[in-house]
């Protein structure tokens, strides 16, 4: 019969409060839900404020997760040189704007809230010299 005092009864005593110990510590960790957001792209001349139609808008973002792979989304503004991104993760992403006779635009953005408004104004390129 084995007593508290025997040396076997307190290994294995110990070894069983050990294993329940670390099995009910040692889970594996759940990660927090991402937010998703929308935001809308607002592309405008920069000298008319008048919007521009079918700019091209490339967004670039890590994807949350255990591999944060980077993710790219294209796009083209509609006739009011607007376009709404959905379903984007909380924090920075990068924005490319491109749109025939006008220079190229890139930014990265803190996204912190839904439905944000990125408003972009883009030039006419430099005349050659």
């Amino acid at each position: 019969m084995l007593h508290f005092n025997d040396l076997r009864f307190r290994v294995g005593f110990c070894a069983g409060a050990a294993i329940l110990f670390f099995c009910g510590v040692c889970k594996p960790a759940q990660q927090e839900p991402i937010p998703q957001f929308s935001f809308t792209v607002v592309v405008k001349e920069a000298d008319t404020g008048d919007p521009i139609s079918q700019a091209r808008l490339t967004l670039v973002f890590r994807q949350p997760g255990k591999l944060h792979r980077n993710v790219s989304y294209s796009a083209k503004t509609n006739a009011q040189g607007r376009y709404r991104f959905t379903d984007i993760p909380k924090g920075t992403v990068r924005l490319i704007v491109t749109a025939d006779r006008h220079q190229s635009y890139g930014k990265e953005i803190e996204l912190e809230e839904d439905n944000q408004v990125v408003e972009v104004k883009l030039k006419k390129p430099q005349p050659l010299l």
